[in-house]
């Protein structure tokens, strides 16, 4: 198996970094910064309009028109002609309700015989006995008319805005006349208790010190158990009332928009697949066009329609890849459309940050569906790595909505581009968050193919060494094997010699066993000789004692 050297490595990544770059950017022209332009006109403080944003004294984070009309009617200060709009006091007013007005409300109460307040009888004629003396008895409302008209709660979700026939809106206040006049928070008591109280919260008043000593309950002989029971209830009555109201409009409105953001986004993702597809195809055809010429044979048109062929069907061939862009881009707006409405509950965000919430949130879910559920062809290092290359451009594109506003506006300045400056800027940025997102991601494959090639890299390194020494190993070999091929050509010239002599030998060996012979018939010889000298010699011995015996006679 080949293993591919740094070098190769580093050649293939910058073909790839070309590559992405041109993908990169041709992608985020289309999707982010074209396609998202054209099919999506994001507001501050997203589709749904949060409690959080209508509380805020300004309208800027709504997300209707008519939203901002029962903002605006909410912030009306409370009076006279405001309070006579929630009392009941005609049929047609009470027509929401349970059809009965004021007075017809009061004589039910006072059919039931006891004050709410003080516990006290009331009499059939509408009259209760006091310390003070007797008095009529009154309706009050628990929680006042100017407490719901000052709960923004109350506007947003019980509110209706309708328009009359020349086109003029208006605020129908029905919903929340009928909650203000329910029974649950009614309560038949004396006249000068309900005088006193007026829009004041009840417990608040009732617990209110007086200037002469004591306190509201104690003046007017209310009951403090009788007064909390009520307000509960009552209190109850109202929040349930606005709370139920209000989650059904922001769930209705979020389903619509939810839905029709998905569609959207879906659309997007898929038409952005496709268009980022056929640009890339005639792109790349048509730069081999160029390097390769017209085919032989044929003419230019019909080169241009062969190409084009070829660069639709490969668009076609993308298309049930798009299906899966249409659903997974769905989920991804409905859930962005969702996510906008719950971060705009603690805090409002420009239409800026909307844009970045919705196109963040697809890549997100790629990134994390990349990073934990990685495809079966693909390692978790190989999914980590991709995965963090989708976070990078998610990143880089965030940064390059909330700036092309802010380019937009520069370029403004300039007169020669005032006219193209909100066409020019998305394309600008584009380009940039393209060829940035193209290095990053370039960065992090070196980083990763460092990390998982230094193995690698090190058993190259050590397979180059050691394929050195065995180079310099095998020209030692060579070396020797030429210096034993001659020391075998000495040793054969040697044993040549050695024959040589060997004859020598063997010739000198027949004349050395000849001279051997000789010798022993010598030495024989020899012997023979040395007895006979021996002989002579003792004979001589004899022959001088003779005459030295003669000698000495004489």
């Amino acid at each position: 198996m080949h293993i591919k050297t740094s070098q190769e490595r580093r050649d293939e990544r910058l073909q790839k970094l070309f590559a992405d770059c041109q993908q990169q950017v041709i992608g985020q022209i289309i999707g982010p910064f074209g396609l998202s332009t054209a099919m999506f006109a994001d507001k501050n403080g997203g589709n749904v309009t949060t409690m959080h944003n209508f509380e805020r004294k300004d309208d800027a984070y709504l997300g209707s028109d008519a939203d901002r009309h029962l903002h605006a009617h909410s912030r009306e200060v409370y009076s006279g002609d405001v309070r006579s709009r929630y009392e009941i006091d005609t049929k047609e007013k009470a027509a929401a309700g349970d059809r009965k007005t004021w007075e017809q409300k009061r004589a039910g109460k006072i059919a039931e015989g006891k004050d709410d307040y003080t516990g006290k009888d009331v009499a059939a004629d509408g009259t209760i006995a006091m310390k003070s003396g007797i008095v009529g008895a009154e309706l009050d409302h628990v929680v006042s008319i100017g407490e719901v008209h000052r709960d923004p709660k109350m506007h947003l979700g019980l509110g209706k805005v309708t328009t009359n026939a020349d086109g003029a809106a208006s605020v129908d206040v029905a919903r929340l006349r009928a909650a203000v006049n329910a029974d649950e928070n009614l309560a038949l008591t004396n006249q000068p208790l309900n005088g006193s109280k007026s829009d004041e919260d009840l417990q608040v008043w009732a617990a209110k010190t007086r200037k002469k000593g004591g306190t509201n309950a104690e003046k007017f002989e209310a009951d403090e158990a009788l007064i909390k029971e009520k307000y509960e209830k009552a209190k109850q009555h109202i929040d349930d009332t606005a709370n139920r109201a209000l989650f059904e409009k922001q769930a209705t409105e979020l389903l619509q928009t939810g839905g029709k953001q998905a569609l959207q986004m879906g659309l997007r993702q898929a038409l952005g697949m496709l268009l980022t597809e056929l640009v890339n195809g005639v792109f790349n055809e048509f730069k081999l066009m160029i390097k390769h010429g017209v085919e032989q044979g044929s003419t230019l048109f019909e080169e241009i329609r062969a190409r084009l062929a070829k660069v639709i069907a490969a668009v076609v061939k993308k298309v049930p890849d798009a299906i899966g862009q249409l659903f997974e881009g769905g989920v991804s707006g409905f859930m962005s459309n969702l996510l906008t409405f719950v971060l705009n509950s603690f805090f409002s965000t420009a239409k800026r940050f909307v844009t970045v919430i919705r196109e963040g949130l697809i890549g997100l879910f790629r990134a994390f569906k990349m990073i934990f559920f990685p495809p079966k062809h693909m390692e978790a290092n190989q999914a980590l790595q991709e995965g963090l290359k989708i976070l990078t451009a998610v990143l880089v594109t965030s940064v390059g909505l909330l700036l092309t506003e802010t380019v937009s506006v520069f370029m403004a300045t300039l007169p020669f581009l005032k006219p193209v400056a909100d066409m020019v800027a998305p394309v600008l940025i584009g380009i940039v968050t393209g060829l940035l997102s193209a290095f990053l991601a370039y960065q992090i494959d070196i980083l990763f193919d460092r990390y998982r090639h230094s193995l690698d890299e090190k058993f190259i390194d050590e397979l180059m060494a050691d394929a050195k020494r065995r180079d310099d190993f095998s020209n030692e070999l060579v070396t020797l094997s030429e210096q034993s091929l001659d020391n075998i050509d000495n040793y054969a010239r040697s044993i040549s010699m050695y024959q040589s002599i060997g004859v020598s030998l063997g010739a000198a060996g027949r004349a050395a066993s000849a001279t051997g012979v000789s010798l022993v018939q010598t030495i024989a010889d020899t012997d023979a000789q040395v007895g006979r000298s021996l002989a002579m010699v003792d004979f001589i011995n004899d022959s001088q004692a003779g005459i030295d015996d003669f000698l000495n006679t004489l």
